[in-house]
């Protein structure tokens, strides 16, 4: 599956992940900490940052970011959203009302490749597959709710959750998915930024199959 972090679109986000470590640069650790409610550690200068099922280490002021686990890297895209939520995100808890990725601010650009990548695997992959889809959701921890045939929320980062919508189909029927937010992403990331996590996390549903 071709993802927006592959090799041709990650030399293209170069710029966007320079400017982003610039910019922290600029910004006092306890503000950051302050607003969005993520560990900093003063000792190690890295600020602790929960993505899906890891933990990244970002230094500090270089914005150098590895897996805590393994000290392995992330994928380009994801280095700038982790960079991005420290500089823009914040604690707001959620507001439990659902919008879809059409409903973000100034989403429009994104809308087609975000359907591509981000839902229509799902659909590809489960949508006869309710067995599978279970298991993988379950490696995510995600936390089953009553929508659809099968819904679930998988923590993105701090309260930035990510829910699934899946119908399942039958011989005659692929059955249909859907990606939604809560509306409070909408102070916390951009909407390039929300199409890149949506991706990434149908990426991690797919191989947690």
């Amino acid at each position: 599956m071709s993802l927006s972090y592959n090799e041709q679109k990650e030399s293209r986000k170069n710029p966007a992940l320079e400017k982003a470590r610039k910019e922290l640069k600029n910004m006092d650790p306890d503000f950051i900490c302050q607003r969005t409610g993520i560990k900093y550690s003063s000792s190690d200068q890295c600020f602790y940052l929960p993505c899906f099922n890891k933990v990244y280490q970002i230094s500090y002021p270089e914005g150098k970011i590895v897996a805590r686990e393994d000290q392995t890297a992330p994928p380009r895209g994801l280095k700038i959203i982790l960079l991005h939520f420290l500089l823009q995100g914040n604690n707001a808890p959620p507001r439990d009302k659902f919008i879809s990725f059409k409903e973000l601010p100034q989403a429009k650009p994104y809308a087609g490749p975000f359907h591509r990548q981000a839902i229509k695997p799902v659909i590809e992959k489960f949508g006869r597959s309710p067995e599978k889809l279970k298991k993988a959701a379950s490696k995510l921890q995600a936390t089953l709710i009553a929508e659809s045939d099968f819904g679930f929320t998988i923590d993105s980062l701090p309260t930035v959750p990510i829910t699934y919508l899946v119908w399942f189909g039958d011989e005659e029927m692929e059955g249909g998915a859907n990606l939604v937010f809560d509306q409070s992403i909408i102070s916390k990331l951009h909407s390039e930024d929300i199409s890149f996590l949506g991706e990434f996390a149908t990426d991690l549903l797919i191989k947690s199959a």
